[in-house]
């Protein structure tokens, strides 16, 4: 049990709990009302605060008020009041003051607070409802080691702050200080550089100034010539070559040697003279600013053979004053003397001239040079050219160009192919090879020529008799075959095998029908006898082995005049019809038969003919005749074959 002592401090300390809210709530609508920021201890202050509270107001007023508790106006004593009657007094008041005090203070428009100063934070309806209690300031220095951790985190971190701003100021201040050097260094060099290049440019205007007066003197003199200014050029490239590029002097001089140029122009004469000038050009090539000559990558191997390899176009730029010179000056000179005093049947002039300025040309004078003067008379050349009539030969008019033309190539070789297949088409067999026939085989296409000889060559050949081959061989083959043979049978020590072996090989390289043929085997046995004789002459061969007579042993020539054998045909209308009089004849030779069929070729549109053994229609070769040569079935398309092609095939397909 606790006595009435106890009882009555507990309740004292009830009551001055319970002033606290009051007291903070009055101070914060004084605060509201007067606009002045209080902290809140001073809310919390005694009555020995300077200012009176309206709590003590209100105590004061209901104590002066009549009939109130503890009123002094009666007479009576008072009566001693016990706790439990104070405190009911006390509750009361408080309830007045608590409704006043909603009814007068408006509503706090500070919005959502947050009582934080618990372990749990929590919401409040005001701030009359934050509890105070559970935090209290305190004197002793070893609790909150987070705080001190924290304090001295951030004072490490400021003082490396503060050492980093130190150094930064440092090499700010080392930095101004290099920056004022450098900058008194720089203008130092600006100013001697500036005086030296005013010094080289005086020394430069002073060069140009010779080599005007140069050019003026030479315009006076009667016999121009372009050395005098050598001296001057190559003191101006060897001595200031900065300022040649910088400055572009090459203007300077080109304009000096203008005037020269083109008076010694006039009186050129390029075909006869073409390398007047390259000399001293040559040697100018740097003064003139000349760019390096191009490697022309678009020529071909041997006459067309290789694969044209086309150049990127080159991006269009300015004419330097060089090439301006040569357009302006030296490319209507040469179009006058190529258009009035060259041929191109005579191509060698004009060849010589190319291959002499050809290093010094730029691009697109080279083009014009070709494609307006030398091709358009080529093409006109090549199209006017016949064999019986022209004096000169296609190969002369074409070949001499084909190193140099490039890409162009293919314009000229186009005309020059029809032209020599024009030939062929033409040609008879009594006429003999075509001159420089041989040459042209490389401008073909290896499948090209194949196929153009068994169009044109290959039929007209097949009308020679056996007696033509006979002669044939005993005029071009064996004298050239006995003379080998005789040089290698009067060696000091011939190995007679393989002689023998040599022998064997070319005898065996004819058919056994054409070593039947008398001329044939008269050239291998007179061979036979050589060999003999050189065995039995032994070591004296050397001196005595005769020479072989090639005249004693040829056939009687044919008659002047007289044409060789040919089948007996029918006259006809046309070539077709004389060709395939042709086919039937030498089929018929071979006892075989040239038939119709009825029907055409699905390509062609020619007719298509059997050769067979029988007349019955089975077996033997489908064929037609078409630009005088047989055309043969070879797989799903048709080929040119010869006759002797067909009349084996024919007889092979027929005994099937």
């Amino acid at each position: 049990m606790f006595s009435s002592d106890d009882e009555g401090e507990d309740d004292e300390k009830r009551m001055q709990g319970r002033r606290i809210g009051p007291r903070l709530l009055l101070s914060f609508r004084e605060r509201r009302l007067t606009g002045k920021d209080m902290d809140a201890n001073e809310a919390m202050k005694g009555e020995s605060g300077t200012r009176m509270n309206e709590y003590e107001v209100g105590e004061k007023r209901t104590r002066m008020a009549p009939g109130a508790r503890g009123e002094e106006s009666s007479p009576e004593p008072s009566k001693p009041s016990s706790p439990r009657v104070r405190e009911e007094e006390e509750e009361e008041r408080q309830a007045t003051l608590w409704n006043r005090f909603r009814q007068e203070v408006p509503q706090a428009g500070i919005g959502q607070i947050i009582d934080a100063t618990g372990a749990i934070p929590r919401e409040v309806a005001s701030l009359a409802d934050i509890s105070l209690a559970s935090w209290t300031p305190t004197a002793d220095a070893t609790r909150l080691p987070e705080v001190r951790h924290n304090l001295r985190l951030i004072t490490e971190t400021c003082k490396g702050d503060l050492d980093g701003l130190a150094r930064e100021a440092r090499a700010l201040e080392e930095r101004k200080k290099w920056i004022r050097d450098e900058d008194v260094r720089l203008r130092k060099r600006v100013q001697e550089e500036a005086e030296l290049i005013i010094s080289r440019l005086q020394q430069v205007h002073l060069v140009v100034d010779e080599i005007s007066s140069q050019a003026r003197e030479m315009a006076s003199v009667y016999e121009a010539s372009l050395e005098p200014f050598s001296a001057n050029f190559d003191k101006l490239l060897g001595q200031f070559p900065k300022e040649f590029d910088r400055y572009r002097l090459d203007e300077v001089i080109v304009a000096a040697i203008a005037p020269v140029v083109r008076r010694l122009l006039a009186q050129w004469q390029p075909l006869e003279d073409p390398t007047l000038f390259t000399p001293i050009f040559r040697m100018w090539r740097r003064a003139l600013k000349m760019t390096a000559e191009d490697k022309i990558e678009n020529q071909v191997q041997v006459y067309g053979s290789g694969t044209i390899v086309s150049t990127s176009a080159s991006v269009e730029k300015p004419m330097t004053p060089y090439e301006s010179l040569l357009w302006n000056s030296w490319l209507p000179r040469v179009r006058s003397s190529l258009n009035n005093d060259w041929s191109p049947d005579f191509p060698q002039p004009a060849v010589r001239l190319y291959e002499a300025w050809s290093s010094f040309l730029p691009p697109f004078i080279r083009d014009n040079f070709f494609d307006q003067l030398i091709l358009p008379k080529v093409h006109k050349a090549v199209e006017d050219w016949r064999p019986r009539k022209s004096k000169v030969s296609l190969q002369a008019l074409v070949f001499p160009w084909l190193p140099h033309i490039g890409l162009r190539l293919e314009d000229v070789l186009g005309d020059a192919r029809r032209k020599v297949k024009s030939v062929l088409r033409a040609w008879t067999v009594t006429e003999g090879v075509p001159k420089d026939l041989q040459a042209w085989q490389d401008v073909f296409d290896a499948g090209d020529w194949d196929a153009m000889l068994l169009k044109y060559v290959v039929p007209k050949l097949g009308i020679f008799s056996d007696r033509d081959h006979v002669q044939l061989l005993e005029a071009e083959f064996f004298p050239k075959w006995l003379d080998i043979l005789h040089i290698w049978l009067i060696q000091p020590h011939p190995s007679f095998e393989e002689v023998s072996r040599w022998y064997s090989f070319w005898k065996g390289t004819f058919s056994e029908n054409v070593q039947s043929m008398p001329g044939v085997a008269q050239g291998f046995t007179r061979g036979l006898q050589l060999m003999n004789k050189a065995i039995e002459l032994g070591p004296d061969a050397a001196t005595r082995l005769p020479r072989p007579d090639h005249l004693t042993y040829l056939s009687p020539p044919l008659t002047p005049g007289a044409k060789p054998s040919v089948p007996k045909t029918h006259p006809v209308r046309t070539q077709e019809i004389t060709f395939r009089s042709i086919v039937e004849d030498y089929a018929s030779s071979h006892n075989l038969l040239l038939m119709p069929i009825g029907r055409v070729h699905e390509l062609s549109r020619m007719p298509l003919f059997r050769v067979s053994l029988t007349a019955d229609g089975k077996g033997g070769l489908l064929v037609y005749i078409q630009d005088d040569a047989v055309w043969a079935s070879d797989g799903e398309e048709y080929r040119a074959i010869s006759l002797e092609d067909m009349v084996s095939r024919a007889t092979k397909d027929s005994h099937m």
